[in-house]
This record gives structure tokens, sequence and C-alpha cells, in this order.
């Protein structure tokens, strides 16, 4: 512990010293003693520095411990920027740089979210997308293609399906669609786009072929549609998968445990939406997995899932399709 020594009513200084108890019979100094550290030896007091340089001043700038050297290109500083041994020229655009080329410049960032430039095709061709991404859908969802991708013309419809094979009894499935007016049937069979009648009486939408084995990955059969030029009397695009010759060959959707559809951009190859099926159509053998449609301006996709007993042949009553 501390105690005070001195007292204001005895000497009338109103200053103290802290000093221990266990040192008896030392008195206070008056005035207290100075604890600052003493000015270093040799150096001038605060205010009277000598000027930069001077013997007993701070070394010249660029001297080891003084200050940092002068900017580049100024006297005795680096070289210029660009200069041999300087730092290296801004990049061009950059106050100081130099002119860039007439119609040379350097290409933007790409910046998050936007996709490059389509990959350059000969006129009326197009990529394959590739059969993965795009926003998974469940049954009955719907979603707007055109705000998804509002740079969206034609659209590439891929539907594919893996079988359980038996022997002797190959499987057979066949993708169609159908254009449907406002009373949900199409107006001319012509409407119907299958193997047979591969191309819309309008030309926009285009059935690229059967494929009689359902064997290997990815798409198995292809449908692809130019939507500013569908018919304007054509408001849905169904697509639906059929077994062929069912009853003879004993075959179901019970024996098709994976199918799929989905929808991209044919122009630039991104994939918008895709609607997986797992054993949706039970002991069917007539499955409708989708519809692109309008509404107002906009296209959209409902995944749809629904089977039906009579395989194509009751497809084609349910859509007005004389057969």
């Amino acid at each position: 512990m501390f105690n005070p020594s001195g007292s204001s009513s005895s000497s009338g200084n109103s200053n103290y010293y802290r000093q221990p108890t266990s040192t008896p019979g030392v008195n206070a100094p008056n005035p207290p003693p100075n604890f600052a550290a003493p000015p270093p030896a040799g150096k001038p007091p605060a205010g009277a520095y000598p000027p930069q340089g001077a013997p007993g001043g701070y070394p010249p700038a660029g001297a080891p411990g003084g200050y940092p050297p002068p900017p580049a290109g100024a006297p005795g500083g680096y070289p210029p920027a660009g200069a041999p041994g300087g730092y290296p020229p801004p990049p061009a655009g950059a106050p100081g740089a130099p002119p860039v080329g007439a119609g040379q410049y350097p290409p933007p960032p790409q910046q998050a979210g936007q996709y490059g430039p389509p990959p350059t095709m000969a006129a009326g061709q197009y990529p394959t997308p590739a059969a993965t991404g795009g926003i998974s859908l469940s049954k009955d969802q719907s979603i707007s293609l055109s705000k998804e991708d509002p740079s969206l013309r034609r659209i590439f419809v891929g539907l594919g399906w893996d079988v359980n094979q038996v022997q002797g009894c190959p499987f057979d499935l066949d993708a169609v669609c159908f254009m449907l007016g406002t009373n949900g049937t199409v107006k001319v069979g012509q409407d119907f786009i299958f193997y047979n009648n591969k191309v819309s009486r309008d030309g926009s939408v285009e059935h690229k072929g059967d494929n009689l084995t359902g064997q290997g990955e990815g798409d198995d059969e292809v449908v692809t549609i130019n939507l500013p030029q569908v018919s304007p009397d054509v408001i849905r695009i169904a697509f639906a998968v059929s077994i062929h010759d069912p009853e003879t060959r004993r075959q179901s959707f019970s024996q098709v445990p994976r199918a799929f559809i989905r929808i991209a951009n044919q122009e630039s190859g991104r994939n918008i939406c895709r609607y997986d099926l797992s054993n949706e159509g039970g002991t069917n053998t007539a499955l409708i997995v989708g519809e692109v449609y309008r509404e107002g301006p906009e296209w959209k996709f409902v995944a749809v899932g629904k089977s039906f007993p009579g395989g194509l042949k009751y497809l084609c009553q349910i859509f007005g399709v004389s057969v």
C-alpha cells in the first residue's frame, strides 16, 4: 500500500509523493522528482531539428532509413512508366496510356450471370444441347420459358427413356406431338407430328427421326420448334411418348423406369428446364410428358406426366386426329 506523505495544512503544498511504508525514515522530496526520460544525447530540442540531410538530421531521400524516393519520373526518382526499368505502362484506356488503334478495344469483362456468345455455326445449323443443367421441374409445375431466356426463338425438345429389355421383345417407344387450338384438338391432321409426318403445316415444328431401340445415353428422340413461326391458331403443343405395338409385345410403362423431357435454347445450347419421370406410366401404354403453350406474349412449359391405356391410338382420339 502507498500512503501520502506531507500535509497541505503544514506545508501549504497540495502535491504529495507516494512512498512504500516498508522504507521508513525516507522523506518525500520537494518538489517531486522528474521521472520523464531525458532527451537523447546530441539531439536538438523539439522544433529545432536540422534540415533534411544536414549533420544530425534525417538521411537524404532514398538513403537507408530516409524518406521514400520521389515518384516515378521526378528528378532522381524511378524511370517514367513504360521506360526500361520503370513501372509497367497503364492499361489501355487509362489516363496516360497510349491511344488504342481505330476499331480495336479490349473485350469487356464477362459479368456474372451473362452467357458467352453462341458458337459459330453454319446458317440453319445449331449445336445439340447437353443433357444436363436447367431448372428441374416436378409434376404439374409450370415455368415461363420467355422470362427464363428472353432471347429464346427456337427451342430444342429432347425426350429420353430407359427400358428394362426383355429377351426377344425389344422396346420401340415413339415421341409425338400435337399442335392444339383453343378447343384442345388439332385443326388439321398435319398438326400431328410423328415419325411419318415430321414437319408441321406451318414448318415451325420438326421431328428429327425415330429411334427404334431407345439404347444409349441422353435424348432418344428430338423435336425442334421455331416459336415465331408457330401458326397463331395454335396455343398448345403437347408432347407424348407411346409404346409401339404394346399388346402384341406385352409391354407397358411399368417396364420403363425412367423417362424425361427437357427444353433448351436451340441457338445458344443453354438448357432451360427438365422434367424427370420415374415409373409414372404404370401399366399404361401412352404418356403425355409436357406441353409448351402460349400465355399472352409469353411461351411457357408445364410438366404433365399423365398416362393412358390404348397407346398412340388413344392419344389421337383425345386430340382429334383421325386414324
